[in-house]
């Protein structure tokens, strides 16, 4: 659509999938090539960001199971496993799950040795042929510690597996049974429904939408010692018990980001949460965007509000940047005001950002509070100024860094 409304909007065609060319439909293997070829439209930062970005190793890999559809790894050594699927009755449904359940306990059996020589088979190619794909990516990438972190992984059965596929109906309930016969696996499961349409130039659209996903809870029992649970989330469907304290926030984030946008418009605009801190990605800086981000946050203990940029410390390059900040830090300030801090948090990573100091009490008070609405006034100006001014400028070191 022209947002500047010279032009009418196009309406897309859905297209279904496992239909012959004949009836204008795509092939199961056709949306396999489409997300192997570019993982990055698959929505695994949303499901699990420890698994982001995917990098496309192999398709049919070869388990004692049978041969699962696609292998994905990160530069953690975190694996994902995918498995593409019309579904065409519950009968089938329940097969995909049991077979991609299947394959993650055979994965699980393996050492790194035991899958290298899967993908060098499923390649045809020798050598370490798993951390070379990866490392083509990310040059620095330290080969003993990537191969440490794929058998820690192996060995803990921490996986990702994703069944992608067209009219996906499955419930999150209909999940449980097959999930917890395999409960000594630390994996998540997700279900990913791949919407397809045609544009008027017969262009191939893929929409990927998570409709459910496995959730893997560990919590410590004084005579047990470690149990790990999986519960079941439907997206579509979940109602959590919000607290009060949840309401609070969703309510403050709500008036924050009501009709709101960046004046950066190639910021993605988040949507509002139940948790004190809000999250905002920042475009090609590493872990599915996810390296270097913006945070808002609401601290009740510390009576503060406030955003900041901030860098994971497991991400070399975004902590590079993110230094070269702080060494120009009075530079920053004097093009955004002696307002702009640099602070370090409780555990000791560094932060840039603004800061709001005073009571919080207008969270209990709603919106109908002139505090309220003074925070959230507040908050909507400084987090865009923070946001729209650093975006750009990160954007530009970044390229540099390549």
């Amino acid at each position: 659509m022209d947002t500047d409304g010279g032009a009418a909007p196009e309406i897309l065609r859905r297209v279904p999938l496992g239909a012959g060319a004949s009836s204008e439909g795509v092939e199961e293997k056709t949306l396999q090539d489409l997300l192997f070829r570019f993982p990055e439209a698959l929505p695994i930062a949303t499901i699990d960001p420890t698994y982001a970005p995917p990098v496309p190793i192999c398709r049919e890999l070869a388990l004692p199971a049978g041969y699962a559809d696609a292998l994905y790894v990160n530069h953690l050594g975190r694996l994902t496993l995918a498995e593409f699927k019309l579904w065409r009755n519950p009968q089938a449904r329940r097969e995909v799950i049991g077979q991609i359940l299947d394959y993650a306990k055979d994965l699980a059996s393996w050492d790194y040795e035991d899958l290298q020589r899967q993908v060098s088979l499923a390649l045809g190619k020798s050598g370490n042929a798993l951390y070379e794909l990866v490392r083509q990516l990310y040059p620095e990438l330290n080969e003993a510690e990537f191969v440490d972190n794929v058998a820690r992984h192996l060995r803990r059965g921490e996986f990702l597996l994703l069944i992608i596929g067209d009219g996906i109906q499955e419930g999150a309930a209909n999940i449980v049974d097959f999930v917890q016969r395999y409960s000594g696996l630390h994996f998540n499961l997700a279900m990913v429904e791949a919407a397809l349409y045609r544009d008027a130039a017969n262009g191939l659209i893929v929409q990927p939408r998570v409709l459910a996903r496995t959730e893997i809870v560990q919590r410590f029992v004084v005579d047990s010692g470690l149990v790990t649970d999986i519960t079941v989330a439907d997206v579509d469907e979940q109602q959590d018990t919000l607290s009060d304290q949840d309401e609070e926030n969703l309510q403050f984030w709500r008036a924050v980001l009501q009709d709101y946008s960046f004046a950066d418009t190639s910021v993605e605009v988040p949507v509002p949460v139940k948790d004190s801190t809000l999250y905002i990605k920042v475009r090609n800086s590493g872990y599915g965007d996810w390296a270097l981000c913006f945070d808002g946050f609401l601290q009740r203990r510390a009576s503060t509000i406030g955003c900041f940029l901030m860098a994971r410390r497991d991400q070399p390059r975004a902590v590079r940047i993110f230094d070269q900040l702080v060494e120009s830090f009075a530079e920053l300030q004097s093009e955004m005001g002696n307002e702009l801090e640099h602070w370090q948090n409780p555990a000791g990573r560094p932060r840039i950002g603004f800061c709001r100091y005073g009571s919080l009490a207008f969270l209990a008070e709603g919106e109908a509070s002139a505090d309220f609405q003074e925070a959230v006034a507040w908050m909507r100006k400084h987090l865009n100024f923070l946001v729209s001014t650093l975006h750009p400028r990160l954007q530009t070191m970044l390229a540099d860094e390549r």
